[in-house]
C-alpha cells in the first residue's frame, strides 16, 4: 500500500510539472469548424504547405499554431516530420481612441474575424473565408481559384497577365506571381463577443472597437533556396470615425524549438529579426544540431508626414522584448500577460510588464534598452542569453545599486514579440499601413551555428523582397506515384512513376536579365534522389559546398539526348581571403559530391524507376533490399538549364526543392485475398504486334478494367481514348499529342491509370518508287525479336498461333540469296522488298499491309490458290502459272470500318511448287519436313478472293515482274513432323509493321486499341482459397524493447502483417484475460489495407509488461489464426 501511495504521489507530480509546461490558457476550438451560437465565427484554417514549411493560418488572425487539437504548435518543419519550431504567432495592434485604450489581439487565441467595414459598418458573408490557390490551379480544378475575383476588391493579391489594371477571371492568375501557393482573408476588429481575456496576450478589451480591416495574405516559394521560408503581408486600415493615437504594433510569436522548455532567442537590429534557437545542442525532438527559427521586418509602419512624403518616418523595428511562461517560473514581470491589456500594452512598448525596463548586463555602467539579446550567439560577441540578465522588476533599475545579473540564463519556454510603434504616432481614419514579414527555418552544424545560419536566410529573404518578389520558378514538381512488387521473405521492389507536367517548362527571366540577354531555362530532365532518414537537413542545392552522400544519394537522371550533359557552374567557396570571398567551378548537374548515374549523360527522358534496394543499408539493419513496413525517402526532382552566355554565377541550373518532393514510403503488402492480374513493368500486347504504341504498367495499383485506343489524327497526331468496363461512350484521355520520334526515351509519351503510353513512330525510310522502290528499317513483316528490342521495334514475333499446341508448321531453312534474308527468318517470311527474298520489290505499297490469318479447313473446304511452278532448275528465276488449285485452308486480311470495327476480308493466295527437291510436280499443297520444306512457297494477295482467275494473275512471272503482283507476304513453309497438318478452324496468323500514317484505310484512322484488368483488392473467397491466413505475421516478434520500426522513444508498437481488409484481433495475457482489441475495418485505400498496429498497450493506456501475449485474429469469411506475441519492454518500473 506504502508503495502504491508513494506511486499515486510521483504520478500527481508528474503531471502538475507537465502542466507548468503545458500551452497556455485559452480556449480553442478542437474540431475544424465549430459553432458556437447562430452568429458564431465558424473557424477555418488552412495549411501553408508548398514548401518544407507547413503552417497553419487561421481565419482568427493567429498562424502557426493547430487549433484542430489544444496545445499543439502549428509550424511544422520539416514538413511531414512532426516536428515543429514555432507554437504560435500573430499580429497584436494596441492604440488609444478619445483616450481609452483599445485592442485586437493575435497570439494565441485571435480576436479578429472574417468580413469588411463599409461605410464604418461591420460586413459578414459567406463570400468572406479565407482562400487558397496552388500553382498550377485552375477554376474547374480549385474553387477558390474559380471566386478569387470576389476577394479582390478587398485585397486578394493577383496577377495582372494582360496589364490592363482589371481582375480578368481565368486569364489573370490568383495569387502571389511564381509562388508555390497563396492564402488570403480580409479580417475585421468589428466584433466584441470575440473578445476574450484568455486570448494570451492581452485581449478582452470590448471597447472601444478599433473598426479596423486587415487583408493577411500568406504565400511560399517552391525554388530552391527559398523552400525553408514564407511570407506574410498584413494590410491594415482604419475604417472607423476616430483617429487612433499612440500606436504600437508587434508580432507576438511562441516558437518552441522543437521540445518547447529549452529553448533561447535573441535579435539582429541590423535586419529587423527576431530568432529563436536551442540553448543546448541536444533537442529532444530535433536530437543533436537543432535548427533555429526566426521571423523578420521586411516592410514595417511608416509615420507619415502631413504634406511632404520624402519626410515619412520608417518605423522598422523598434523594440525587442520577451516573456516567458508562467510554468518556467519567471519573474512576475517577465510572464505571460494573459488577460492583462495594459501589461500587454507595456511589452509592446518594449518594456516588461509592469513598465520595468530591460537592463543590458554586458554594459558598463548597465543601460535600459528596448532590444534584448542582440549579439551574436555562435561567436558570443555582444549580449547574449550565454551572458545572463537581470530579472528585475518594480521600477527603473539604472542607478545603483543594481541587482546582480545571472551569468547565464537558463533555458525556457520563450515568447518573443519584435514590435513597431510610438507613442507620438497617430493614425487617421482611411488610413493605410503595410506591414511585410517573413517566417523561416535553417539548420546548421550545432545549435549556435543554425543561429548564423537561420541569419543569413534572412539576408536572402531581404533579397527577394527587394526584387519585389519576383521569383523564378522552378519547374512545375512532377507528381509521383508509388507502387510495390512483392518478393520473397518480406521483401518488395519499389517502383516510382510521374507524368510529363514538368516538360512544357520555358521560362523567359527578364527579372534577374536584360531581356537582350535572352535568358531562357528550358526543361532538361529529371533527377531521382533517396535522402537518408535520419539526415538533420538537406543540403542546399545553391551551395555545392553543403551537399553530403551521407544525407542523400543520387539514383538516375533522366535527361534529354542534347549536347548539354554534365553542367558545371561557379559557386561560393565559402572562403574569404582578404574580404574577398572566393568562388570556384562547381558540377551541378550532377551535383557536386553526387556519383554520376548509369547511362548519363543523354540518357533520353524516362518517367518510371523500379528501385530493388536501399542506398542506406546501414539504416535498416545492413539489409539493401527493401523491407516491408520500414520506412524510405526518395525525391523525383525536374530540372531547367539556361544556356545563355550572360549567365550569371550560380544561375545555369534551377531544379526542384528535394525537400518539397521529398516523400516517405513505407511498402506495405495489399490485403488478403489480393490478386494482380497485371504487375509493374509489364508490357501490353495491342491489336498489333510492333511497338508503335508500347503500353507498360507504371504502377499496377491503379489499373483499371477497361479498352484503350490511341487513334491517329490526319496530322499524325494522336488521341488516348478510353473505355470503361459496361461503359458504351469512349472518354477522351488527351488530344492531338505528338509521337516520339527517338529510339529509347519517353519525351512524349503520357502515364495515365498506371498505364505508360509509349508512342513511337515506327522508324522506316522509302527511296525510290515503282519497280526501284526500296524500303529500309523497320517496315514489312515483323522481325524476330532476336536483335536489341528497341532497334526493330517488336518484343514479338511477327506470327503466331491460335492453338500453341499444334504448331505443326513453321519456316523452312531456305533462302534465295543471303544478302536478301527474309525479314521473319524463324518462319522464313517476308513482304517483298529489293533487300529480302528474291530482291524485287512488291507492287503493294508498305502502308496497305494488313494482318493476315491463314485458317486450316479440311482438304475440301479450303479456296482456290493461282498455281505456279518453278521452271528454272537452280536459279529460281521463273515461277509461271499453270492452274487455280483447292488448298486446305482459308487466306484473310484484316479491315477497319468506319465505325472502327475489324472484320476479316478473304483475299487471293498463290503457290509455288518446286520439283528440285522431289524431281516432279504434284500440283498440290504438299509442304514436307525436309529442311527445305519441299521449296514449296505461299504468296498472299491483297486482291479480294475470287472464284474467277483474273488476267494479271495468270500472264505473268511471279519472280521478274514480282513488282506488277500485289504481294502482302511470302512464306515458306516446313512440316515440323511427318503427316503434321492443322485442325479445321486453328490459324496462322502473319503480323505486320504499321505505316505511321493518317489513315489505315480510306478515311479509317490508324488505331492500337489494348486492354487492361484491375487488380482485386481484398476479396475474402480469395483469401479463404489461397489460405491466406497462413501468412499473417507479427513484427517485430520477439520484441526486444525498441525495433528499427519504432517512430520514437515513446512511440512503440508491433505490427499484424498481410491481414485481410476486414478482421477483428483479439489480444489475451496467458491467463486468458483479454487486455486489447483491435478492430480493422476494410476503409481508406484498399491498396495498402493489409496492416494493424498494437502500441504495446491495454484497453486504459497502460504499456503491457515483458511477456508471452496470444493474439486471436477473427476474419469473417475467411477462418481465424492464432499467434504468440513475445514482449520485452524497455522499462518495467519508474526509475525513483
Amino acid at each position: 500500500m506504502r508503495k502504491f501511495k508513494i506511486l499515486t504521489i510521483l504520478v500527481i507530480l508528474i503531471i502538475i510539472a507537465s502542466m507548468g509546461y503545458a500551452k497556455p490558457r485559452v480556449t480553442v476550438g478542437k474540431t475544424p469548424y465549430q459553432v458556437m451560437s447562430p452568429d458564431a465565427l465558424v473557424i477555418q484554417r488552412i495549411s501553408l504547405n508548398a514548401n518544407n514549411i507547413a503552417a497553419f493560418f487561421e481565419n482568427k488572425g493567429i498562424f502557426d499554431q493547430d487549433t484542430r487539437t489544444t496545445n499543439t504548435p502549428g509550424f511544422e518543419w520539416p514538413k511531414g516530420s512532426n516536428k515543429h519550431a514555432i507554437f504560435t504567432a500573430g499580429l497584436c495592434l494596441a492604440v488609444y481612441i478619445n483616450g481609452q485604450m483599445g485592442q485586437v489581439m493575435a497570439s494565441y487565441e485571435g480576436e479578429w474575424r472574417p468580413g469588411t467595414i463599409i461605410n464604418h459598418t461591420w460586413t459578414d458573408n459567406p463570400d468572406f473565408k479565407m482562400y487558397t490557390v496552388r500553382l498550377g490551379d485552375n477554376s474547374s480544378t480549385n474553387p477558390d481559384y474559380a471566386n478569387w475575383y470576389k476577394m479582390v476588391p478587398y485585397g486578394a493579391p493577383w496577377v495582372d497577365v494582360d496589364g490592363d489594371g482589371q481582375y480578368t477571371q481565368d486569364v489573370d492568375i490568383p495569387g502571389r506571381k511564381n509562388a508555390g501557393q497563396t492564402i488570403f482573408v480580409c479580417l475585421v476588429d468589428a466584433d466584441a463577443s470575440l473578445r476574450t481575456a484568455g486570448e494570451g496576450f492581452g485581449g478582452g478589451v470590448t471597447t472601444p472597437l478599433l473598426m479596423a480591416e486587415l487583408q493577411l495574405t500568406s504565400w511560399a516559394y517552391t525554388t530552391p533556396g527559398l523552400e525553408d521560408m514564407q511570407f506574410v503581408n498584413f494590410v491594415i486600415i482604419n475604417k472607423g470615425l476616430d483617429t487612433w493615437d499612440s500606436v504600437h504594433m508587434g508580432v507576438v510569436v511562441d516558437p518552441d524549438l522543437g521540445q518547447a522548455d529549452d529553448d533561447y532567442i535573441g535579435c539582429d537590429t541590423t535586419q529587423n529579426m527576431g530568432f529563436c534557437y536551442n540553448g543546448d545542442n541536444d533537442d529532444q525532438k530535433y536530437g543533436i544540431a537543432p535548427p533555429a527559427s526566426g521571423m523578420d521586418y521586411f516592410k514595417s509602419p511608416i509615420i507619415k508626414h502631413p504634406t511632404n512624403p520624402a519626410l515619412n518616418d520608417t518605423l522598422g523595428l523598434t523594440s525587442f522584448v520577451f516573456f516567458t511562461n508562467t510554468g518556467s517560473n519567471p519573474p512576475p514581470c517577465e510572464s505571460d500577460p494573459n488577460g492583462e491589456p495594459v501589461n500587454a500594452y507595456n511589452m509592446l512598448r518594449g518594456l516588461k510588464k509592469d513598465r520595468t525596463p530591460f537592463m543590458d548586463p554586458t554594459q558598463t555602467p548597465f543601460k535600459r534598452t528596448l532590444f534584448v539579446y542582440p549579439g551574436d550567439p555562435e561567436t558570443n560577441t555582444g549580449w547574449t542569453e550565454a551572458k545572463g540578465s537581470f530579472q528585475n522588476c518594480n521600477g527603473d533599475t539604472t542607478s545603483p545599486p543594481a541587482p546582480t545579473p545571472l551569468t547565464v540564463n537558463p533555458t525556457g519556454d520563450r515568447r518573443f514579440i519584435f514590435n513597431s510603434g510610438r507613442s507620438d504616432w497617430s493614425w487617421p481614419p482611411g488610413d493605410t499601413q503595410n506591414i511585410v514579414l517573413a517566417q523561416f527555418v535553417a539548420r546548421g552544424s550545432s545549435n549556435l551555428n543554425s543561429a548564423t545560419r537561420v541569419k543569413g536566410l534572412s539576408k536572402t529573404a531581404q533579397i527577394i523582397y527587394d526584387r519585389d518578389f519576383n521569383v523564378t520558378p522552378p519547374p512545375p514538381a512532377p507528381v509521383v506515384s508509388t507502387s510495390f512488387d512483392p518478393g520473397l521473405s518480406g521483401l518488395c521492389k519499389i517502383t516510382l512513376s510521374w507524368g510529363d507536367i514538368s516538360e512544357s517548362y520555358r521560362y523567359w527571366d527578364s527579372i534577374f536579365y536584360l531581356p537582350v540577354d535572352s535568358n531562357i531555362y528550358y526543361f532538361q530532365g529529371y533527377e531521382v534522389y533517396e535522402i537518408n532518414k535520419f539526415t538533420n537537413q538537406i543540403p542546399d542545392f545553391t551551395k555545392p559546398t553543403t551537399m553530403d552522400p551521407n544525407a542523400l544519394k543520387l539514383i538516375a537522371a533522366y535527361d534529354k539526348k542534347d549536347n548539354i550533359g554534365i553542367i558545371i557552374d561557379t559557386f561560393s567557396t565559402g572562403i574569404v581571403v582578404n574580404n574577398n570571398e572566393q568562388f570556384s567551378p562547381f558540377p551541378i548537374v550532377p551535383p557536386y559530391l553526387m556519383n554520376v548515374p548509369a547511362g548519363f549523360p543523354n540518357t533520353g527522358i524516362t518517367r518510371s524507376i523500379t528501385l530493388t534496394q536501399t542506398g542506406f543499408s546501414e539504416n535498416y539493419g545492413g539489409q539493401s533490399s527493401f523491407v516491408y513496413g520500414q520506412e524510405y525517402q526518395f525525391a523525383v526532382v525536374a530540372y531547367a538549364v539556361s544556356t545563355s552566355p550572360n549567365i550569371r554565377r550560380g544561375f545555369k541550373v534551377i531544379r526542384n526543392s528535394v525537400g518539397t518532393q521529398l516523400i516517405k514510403i513505407r511498402p506495405l503488402a495489399p490485403p488478403a485475398g489480393t490478386v494482380f492480374t497485371l504487375k509493374n513493368n509489364d508490357t501490353l500486347n495491342t491489336n498489333f504486334k510492333d511497338l508503335g504504341v508500347c503500353p507498360t504498367i507504371r504502377n499496377m495499383n491503379l489499373l483499371q478494367n477497361a479498352t484503350y485506343r490511341v487513334i491517329f489524327n490526319p496530322d499524325t497526331t494522336y488521341n488516348i481514348l478510353r473505355l470503361r468496363q459496361n461503359q458504351t461512350v469512349w472518354d477522351t484521355l488527351y488530344k492531338n499529342q505528338y509521337p516520339n520520334e527517338k529510339t529509347s526515351a519517353d519525351d512524349s509519351s503520357k502515364t495515365t491509370n498506371g498505364v505508360y503510353f509509349n508512342v513511337q513512330k515506327v522508324r522506316y525510310t522509302v527511296t525510290g518508287s515503282g519497280t526501284n522502290i526500296n524500303y529500309l528499317g523497320n517496315v514489312g513483316l515483323i522481325k524476330d525479336p532476336t536483335l536489341p528490342t528497341d532497334s526493330i521495334q517488336t518484343r514479338s514475333y511477327g506470327y503466331g498461333f491460335s492453338n500453341p499446341n499444334n504448331r505443326f508448321i513453321t519456316g523452312s531453312y531456305w533462302v534465295r540469296n543471303a544478302a536478301q534474308p527474309w525479314q521473319s527468318r524463324s518462319m522464313a517470311a517476308s513482304f517483298p522488298t529489293r533487300t529480302t527474298f528474291t530482291g524485287f520489290a512488291s507492287g503493294l505499297t508498305a502502308d496497305k499491309l494488313r494482318k493476315v490469318t491463314i485458317q486450316w479447313t479440311d482438304p475440301n473446304n479450303g479456296q482456290y490458290a493461282y498455281y505456279y511452278r518453278d521452271t528454272s532448275l537452280a536459279t529460281d528465276n521463273f515461277y509461271i502459272y499453270q492452274k487455280a488449285v483447292m488448298v486446305p485452308f482459308k487466306v484473310f486480311a484484316d479491315s477497319v470500318t468506319p465505325d472502327l470495327t475489324v472484320v476479316r476480308r478473304q483475299v487471293n493466295c498463290a503457290f509455288v511448287e518446286s520439283a528440285d527437291r522431289s524431281g516432279q510436280f504434284t500440283g498440290q499443297w504438299n509442304p514436307s519436313t525436309d529442311s527445305l520444306g519441299n521449296k514449296l512457297l505461299l504468296y498472299v494477295f491483297y486482291s479480294n478472293y475470287d472464284t474467277n482467275i483474273t488476267t494479271p494473275y495468270k500472264n505473268r512471272n511471279l519472280v521478274i515482274l514480282q513488282s506488277q503482283f500485289d504481294i502482302m507476304y511470302a512464306w515458306s513453309p516446313r512440316l515440323v513432323s511427318a503427316g503434321g497438318a492443322g485442325n479445321p478452324g486453328e490459324e496462322l496468323y502473319f503480323y505486320p509493321y504499321n505505316v505511321f500514317r493518317p489513315y489505315y484505310n480510306g478515311t479509317v484512322p490508324l488505331f492500337y486499341d489494348f486492354t487492361t484488368v484491375a487488380p482485386i483488392f481484398g476479396d475474402p473467397g480469395l483469401a479463404k482459397t489461397l489460405n491466406a491466413m497462413d501468412r499473417i505475421k507479427v513484427v517485430p516478434n520477439p520484441y526486444y524493447g525498441f525495433s528499427t520500426l519504432d517512430r520514437s522513444s515513446i512511440d512503440k508498437f508491433v505490427t499484424f502483417t498481410n491481414l485481410p481488409l476486414t478482421c477483428k484481433i483479439k489480444i489475451y495475457t496467458l491467463n486468458g484475460d483479454l487486455i486489447k482489441t483491435i478492430d480493422k475495418q476494410g476503409t481508406g485505400d484498399p491498396t495498402f489495407s493489409s496492416t494493424a498496429e498494437w502500441n504495446l498497450q491495454n484497453q486504459d493506456r497502460t504499456p503491457v509488461a515483458s511477456g508471452v501475449y496470444v493474439a486471436l485474429i477473427d476474419a469473417p469469411g475467411i477462418g481465424q489464426k492464432v499467434i504468440k506475441i513475445v514482449i520485452f519492454t524497455s522499462q518495467e518500473r519508474l526509475n525513483f
